[in-house]
């Protein structure tokens, strides 16, 4: 049995992203552990859930799954804060629409959000980019896009 469709989609874009000149190999798909100045520039690839339109009639049910996928780009200490952090976005657009993301029906991008702040003496800055995933399972098998 395979992994939960959105976990498949974790993997597909973190793997998408993975080798940028920016980050390089420095992506994660969790939220479970802080991150280290090491681990810094660096892409956090997750999902925030899914709503589910169910579209027949009978069990099982073909659904459509609208997930969030979430991904955050971090950088720290650099002179160019605001360049570092577009540069980042300006890859992972990129690499995104280049994907070859075979179970996903659509993809659309629905925005992206900066934020920067100062820990201890380094300013630290965090983009977030918003993408929604359609891809379409049965009832009876989350794992398997139809």
């Amino acid at each position: 049995m395979a992994n939960h469709i959105r976990q498949q989609l974790r993997e597909a874009v973190a793997t998408a992203v993975t080798g940028l000149t920016t980050t390089g190999s420095r992506v994660f798909q969790s939220r479970a552990y802080p991150l280290q100045i090491s681990d810094v520039p660096c892409l956090v690839v997750t999902t925030d859930g899914d709503s589910i339109e169910q579209e027949t009639v009978h069990h099982p049910y073909t659904q459509a799954r609208q997930v969030q996928l979430r991904i955050e780009g971090y950088a720290v200490g650099t002179t160019n804060l605001d360049d570092t952090l577009d540069g980042i976005c300006k890859e992972v657009e990129i690499a995104v629409d280049n994907a070859t993301l075979s179970m996903v029906d659509d993809i659309g991008f629905a925005g992206t959000q900066l934020d920067t702040s100062v820990v201890g003496q380094q300013p630290v800055g965090k983009l977030t980019l918003i993408y929604r995933i359609t891809v379409r399972t049965m009832s009876n098998s989350p794992d398997v896009a139809i």
